[in-house]
């Protein structure tokens, strides 16, 4: 396996990636509201795209072979805004080898915890990351969340 930053020719694969993986893990667990936001906001928005672009934002991309099978975004405040693993390649380590990745590139910009908003579904993969909930599950536009962090060690 193979992680590393992708580049702007690999972005539309990995929000093909993120809808897919989206629609099959995350949105069970909200209202059609949700699902469209998250679309919106996250998949079809300039908005967050834009953020790659003007570099406010990274995207790594975790490769089996030739194979994209799993993707982590973070900004420059240190919060991963995404992460999704095909189905497939789930319980293979991918999540945590992103995280790991992540860390690494957080550390080198003094950062010293990653902030998120987990779905649902990732609140157990996180808390086995050692991630803490920072507050109680909530609702923003449908999206259903539970704020955590991760104090990185220094």
């Amino acid at each position: 396996m193979e992680v590393r930053m992708l580049d702007e020719k690999e972005t539309e694969e990995a929000f093909s990636l993120i809808w897919e993986v989206f629609l099959e893990f995350v949105a069970p667990d909200y209202t059609q509201e949700g699902i469209d936001n998250f679309y919106q906001e996250y998949i079809h928005g300039a908005g967050f795209r834009n953020k790659f672009t003007d570099k406010r934002e990274v995207m790594y991309g975790a490769f089996v072979g030739e194979n994209l099978a799993g993707v982590l975004s973070f900004s420059d405040k240190n919060t991963v805004s995404c992460v999704f693993v095909r189905g497939k390649y789930h319980k293979m380590g991918i999540g945590r080898c992103l995280f790991e990745k992540a860390a690494e590139e957080m550390l080198s910009r003094g950062a010293d915890k990653i902030r998120l908003n987990a779905s649902p579904y990732a609140v157990p993969f996180y808390h086995h990351l050692g991630f803490q909930d920072t507050g109680a599950q909530a609702v923003y536009k449908g999206i259903v969340y539970t704020p955590m962090e991760l104090l990185l060690k220094i």
